[in-house]
């Protein structure tokens, strides 16, 4: 059995609590859960998410490419694998056969802060909508690149630069030089740069969706995210809507954003 570290203990409960609150409520606006329904998380991480699922009636899988989390993860719903209702999957999601009959595809289809580490996000998105029913939805947050900690810098370990806004958006040769400058080690070095490669704002994500088939059922952008509340115990408060028009600016402002998605 494996001994949870207490950051990852408070990590999953996070995870779980923000989803039965918050995630959970938005997705039934357009879809309400229903017992038995097919879901999929690509990025399942500890599996915090797949657990409120699980406890929601759905029938669960976990993509996780990360063997070491992935392990995590199997430890945390081992009761819920082996009654049948959750499976975790330890491989990349394009290695993966999305099945050609409606049942083996998936009513609910979810990537929480994950897109914003995918290489080659329009191939990404055109590669998931195959999972999908033809009456399901995906559900995406993510953080704008722009906005004040955009480039994951609150992974830090540098007790100055995880709490320094914007650092991230600095040419490529600055912002490394800062991080060796402050004593960060290569590999988190590494993570956070892959962020700035791979660099997501919402007119981008939106024209990739479109371009993918998908319509865009739900949005929502928020001002302080949604998760905040229960890592920090701030108030989640969702963008002034005269900045959430305004294309480029919101960026800078938006700390998440929520969708729905469906085929078009």
């Amino acid at each position: 059995m494996i001994e949870l570290q207490a950051d990852h203990k408070r990590y999953i409960k996070q995870q779980y609590d923000t989803t039965v609150e918050f995630i959970i409520p938005f997705i039934e606006r357009e879809k309400p859960l229903k017992q038995g329904m097919r879901f999929m998380e690509v990025g399942s991480g500890y599996g915090g998410i797949c657990k409120a699922f699980s406890e929601a009636g759905c029938k669960v899988t976990g993509i996780e490419l990360l063997d070491h989390v992935s392990v995590i993860s199997k430890d945390l719903l081992k009761a819920e694998i082996r009654s049948g209702q959750v499976e975790i999957i330890n491989k990349n999601v394009y290695d993966m056969d999305p099945g050609k009959n409606e049942d083996e595809k998936y009513d609910i289809i979810l990537l929480k802060d994950t897109i914003e580490h995918i290489h080659g996000q329009d191939k990404f998105v055109k590669h998931i909508i195959h999972f999908l029913k033809d009456d399901g939805v995906v559900f995406f947050a993510f953080p704008p690149w722009f906005m004040p900690f955009g480039g994951h810098q609150q992974s830090l370990d540098s007790k100055v630069l995880d709490k320094l806004p914007y650092f991230h958006i600095l040419p490529t040769p600055v912002y490394r030089g800062i991080m060796k400058l402050f004593g960060e080690i290569d590999g988190r070095i590494k993570d956070v740069l892959e962020v700035k490669e791979t660099q997501i704002s919402i007119n981008r994500f939106e024209k990739i969706v479109k371009a993918a088939g998908f319509k865009i059922s739900q949005r929502e952008f928020y001002l302080i995210n949604p998760s905040y509340k229960h890592k920090f115990g701030a108030t989640p408060k969702k963008q002034y809507a005269f900045i959430a028009v305004i294309p480029w600016l919101r960026d800078f402002f938006t700390t998440t954003c929520y969708y729905v998605l469906r085929k078009t």
